[in-house]
């Protein structure tokens, strides 16, 4: 029978194997030291973090204001979606420590989405107006996007990475301006204001991997927008040489390049590096 190894023994091996990938892929590497970390700031935050997340069901509903708003539009930022009800006393009591999260982190690329379950604009109007809250109340009249996300109960959070995938769920009222949530949110976010996803989901980079160009032009013909930085992915739309794209984020899968983009038609996906010309760097 083989002998089991020690803590010691196993512990060299991943060391070294991770030596290894390293020197392959530096990337990949970086992600697979980040990961232990961020797993724990989730567990620290109250957070279940979904592994591998499935796409985020779309939406686009209006505010309170009349204006439309879609998850969509929100793609390269890290996404607060939270569902809620005036009558419900967890989501009153949650609702100003959201406000003080979104306040604290919208300018380094937090979307928060309030969306309201079955209720009139103008009680929910009133509802924010009483409250002093500053983050965007969707109306989900008919209870539809509810039942996408399988929402029954409120309040209920997703977190949705820049991808447009969900990483975390929280059933249940929380303050979200705690210190362990705020922590969080910071790594998340990363000194670059934008998270990223890869092919093996959420990976906790937040910075982008090298500064991202003005404008990219699609090089030729029927080049493929991908869902994921992912060539087997799903093809949002088929690009036209010499489209402009606007990017949002930029990172690395193997030993290709991708770039987060959107197409002046409004959609958003990645696009590999080879596939556009670059106009100029940010500065």
């Amino acid at each position: 029978m083989p002998k089991k190894l020690s803590g010691y023994a196993r512990t060299i091996i991943v060391i070294a194997l991770l030596s290894f990938l390293w020197r392959l892929d530096p990337v990949f590497a970086q992600q697979q030291m980040a990961r232990p970390a961020i797993d724990e700031l989730f567990k620290k935050a109250g957070l279940s973090k979904v592994n591998q997340g499935n796409l985020a069901a779309d939406f686009a509903l209006r505010d309170v204001n009349g204006n439309s708003l879609s998850l969509t539009g929100s793609r390269g930022n890290l996404t607060f979606v939270n569902f809620w009800a005036t009558w419900c006393g967890p989501c009153r009591d949650e609702m100003p420590s959201m406000n003080r999260l979104y306040r604290e982190m919208s300018e380094r690329g937090l979307a928060m989405l309030a969306i309201n379950k079955r209720e009139n604009g103008a009680q929910v109007a009133n509802f924010m107006r009483s409250m002093g809250l500053s983050f965007p109340a969707l109306l989900d009249l008919d209870g539809r996007v509810s039942s996408a996300y399988q929402v029954y109960g409120l309040p209920t959070t997703f977190l949705i990475d820049g991808g447009g995938r969900i990483i975390a769920k929280r059933s249940g009222a929380k303050e979200w301006a705690s210190r362990e949530v705020m922590n969080l949110f910071d790594a998340l976010l990363g000194s670059g204001g934008r998270t990223q996803t890869g092919v093996a989901g959420f990976e906790g980079i937040g910075a982008a991997a090298a500064p991202l160009a003005i404008a990219l032009i699609v090089k030729s013909h029927g080049v493929a927008l991908h869902g994921q930085q992912d060539a087997q992915s799903e093809v949002i739309v088929r690009l036209d040489r010499d489209d402009q794209l606007a990017p949002i984020a930029n990172a690395s899968s193997g030993a290709e390049a991708w770039y987060m983009v959107k197409t002046q038609a409004g959609a958003v996906g990645w696009i590999r590096a080879t596939e556009v010309d670059e106009v100029a760097k940010k500065k």
